[in-house]
């Protein structure tokens, strides 16, 4: 049987696990997830700039054009006309958009992707397999 002393350590230590690390674990798991649904939107919306920059003629042709709009994460959708789609608004981060050519938010978007790859998602994997690291302990 165990001591009282070795009791109440083994309690500490569970107690800890459950109530610091897991939850630490938790939200870096949930940033992780995060910027890769990041990676992922932007990854998307390179593919639908670059149909966009195929079907035009050139920089000088700016055809409207028809599309469906997402306006609620995917749940409510609306028929949406784009008068100039030679030029878009593009989500640079801190709730900031910024005005780019189909041009310039392709590279934006590649450095951006680049960006959140090689730095926040790394840095990200690395503190939850640290966490994970010391739940194992």
């Amino acid at each position: 049987m165990m001591s009282d002393p070795l009791q109440s350590k083994v309690a500490e230590y569970s107690s800890f696990i459950t109530n610091t690390l897991q939850p630490k674990l938790q939200l870096a798991v949930n940033d992780r997830e995060e910027t890769e649904k990041e990676i992922l939107e932007y990854a998307q919306l390179r593919s639908k700039l670059q149909l966009i920059e195929a079907k035009s003629d050139g920089p000088a042709d700016a055809k409207p054009i028809n599309t469906l709009i997402d306006i609620s994460h995917q749940t409510i959708f609306c028929n949406a006309t784009i008068s100039n789609p030679r030029t878009v608004y593009v989500h640079t981060g801190f709730g900031f958009h910024v005005e780019f050519t189909i041009e310039e938010a392709i590279a934006f978007i590649d450095k951006r992707i680049m960006f959140l790859q090689n730095d926040v998602l790394k840095h990200r994997v690395e503190v939850a397999m640290g966490i994970a690291g010391d739940v194992e302990k």
